[in-house]
């Protein structure tokens, strides 16, 4: 090649190198604004977050959003209308509460006090007085339309154990066998409870602490049949 050559050669490449460098140095025309893609923001809406009673609905963004069904749906829809959800829930309610009422409130019998007669002893002594047989007499329909009559024999402190247990046992019997002739009808449950040198009812240092304490006690209820 000739140096002419040469000097053309390297010429062009100087131009080509040039061109390069003015088309990255360019401006952009005006009007034509150079547009950078933005991220389209993730959908939002209302759904229902958690399940059963720990269920409710809150705004939530896709794609932490969970996943719908029909059961969900379905709750969703009962939710969005309270009317249709607490119409059923009333009726169902009055509905129970007619099955569990009685068709009569039964009232419950009234109860009776007990009754007791008292009937007080000489020393040593299991035979009825007169005073003793009146009043068992005058007690007698009552007595025979007792549900349970208890009769209950008591002796003071005076003496050993045996002879007032035995004392004690043949009072309740006396009256128990008075009770028996006098009473039109028969106790449906009589029972005796005898007992010495037991359960005072007063003090045994005077007589007439002594005296209150050899007793016979006649315990009863009576029926509503035929007594006031």
């Amino acid at each position: 090649m000739t140096r002419v050559h040469d000097i053309a050669m390297t010429s062009a490449s100087a131009a080509v190198i040039l061109f390069a460098f003015s088309s990255c140095t360019l401006p952009a025309k005006q009007g034509h604004a150079i547009e950078t893609p933005q991220a389209k923001p993730n959908a939002s809406h209302i759904a229902q977050l958690e399940r059963g009673r720990d269920a409710y609905f809150a705004q939530c963004v896709e794609p932490a959003c969970p996943t719908t069904t029909p059961k969900t749906l379905a709750v969703a829809v009962a939710a969005a209308d309270p009317q249709t959800q607490l119409q059923p829930s009333i009726q169902g309610n009055a509905r129970a509460l007619e099955s569990v009422a009685p068709a009569e409130v039964s009232k419950p019998a009234p109860q009776r006090k007990p009754q007791v007669l008292v009937l007080e002893f000489a020393t040593d002594s299991a035979v009825l007085t007169p005073a003793h047989r009146t009043l068992l007499s005058n007690a007698a329909k009552a007595l025979g339309l007792a549900e349970r009559v208890l009769i209950v024999g008591r002796t003071d402190n005076v003496g050993p154990d045996s002879p007032n247990q035995a004392i004690a046992l043949a009072r309740a019997g006396a009256v128990r066998d008075h009770i028996k002739r006098v009473s039109p009808a028969q106790p449906h449950d009589i029972r005796i409870d005898a007992r010495g040198l037991c359960c005072y009812i007063a003090s045994n240092d005077t007589p007439e602490g002594r005296a209150r304490n050899r007793r016979v006690e006649v315990v009863f209820t009576t029926s509503s049949e035929g007594v006031p």
